[in-house]
Formats: C-alpha cells, sequence, structure tokens
C-alpha cells in the first residue's frame, strides 16, 4: 500500500510537467523566407487565453495578434486587427505538439501566404 501511495504522489507531481510539455501555450520560434533571400527568425506566442501575436524578425515587435481555438488535434486561427501582415481569415491546422516542437499542418487557410507553399509549420519551443 506504501508503494502504490508513493506512486500516486510521484504521479501527482510529475502530471503538471507532462501537461504543460503536451500545450501549446508558450513562446514558439521558426525562421522563414524573407523577400531578400535570406533566412528571417518568426516568434509565437501562444497564451492559454486563447490569443496569438506573432513578431517577424524576433525584434521584440508585434506584427500580428489573433485567436485560435484548440479541438482535438486540430487548431483554428484568425488574426485579428488590422496590419500589413495581417489576415482575418480562418486557418484550420492539424496541430502535433511535444515537449519541443509545435507542428501545425494546413487542413483549410483562407489567407494566401499563412502556413508557408507547403502548408507545415514547424516551430521550436523557446
Amino acid at each position: 500500500m506504501k508503494l502504490f501511495l508513493r506512486a500516486l504522489a510521484m504521479a501527482a507531481l510529475l502530471l503538471p510537467t507532462a501537461i504543460f510539455s503536451q500545450s501549446v501555450v508558450g513562446t514558439w520560434g521558426m525562421s522563414v523566407p524573407a523577400e531578400d533571400g535570406s533566412m528571417m527568425p518568426v516568434q509565437a506566442k501562444m497564451s492559454a487565453d486563447g490569443t496569438y501575436t506573432i513578431d517577424f524578425g524576433a525584434d521584440g515587435v508585434v506584427e500580428v495578434r489573433g485567436k485560435y481555438e484548440l479541438s482535438g488535434d486540430q487548431v483554428t486561427v484568425q488574426d485579428v486587427g488590422e496590419g500589413e501582415n495581417s489576415c482575418t481569415g480562418v486557418g484550420v491546422y492539424r496541430m502535433e505538439v511535444t515537449e519541443k516542437t509545435l507542428t501545425m499542418t494546413r487542413i483549410k487557410e483562407e489567407c494566401p501566404g499563412r502556413g508557408g507553399p507547403d502548408g507545415v509549420m514547424v516551430m521550436t519551443r523557446q
């Protein structure tokens, strides 16, 4: 019985870590081709309240704000507000989250350019 209680206590202590490592919430980074052909860093911050920000160039300036909704292994994204890089169309992606990576594969997308030419975004937790 003591062994069972110890195992249960250990599981309770590790559960928040396991849940966090599988969560989309956090700061993610990737690189995308810039207009001049170089690679540009991009930082995406996914908040627990269902909002996100995108920082092209990872220079501390937020260019895009949006909202997201999770449903099983799918995430629906939509930019809010206006701006050169914003598009208020809806995108739906299949999502895979590990401790270190977030992979989003396009299912359908109303905004040209979002998701890249292949429709797959692979980001690394920062």
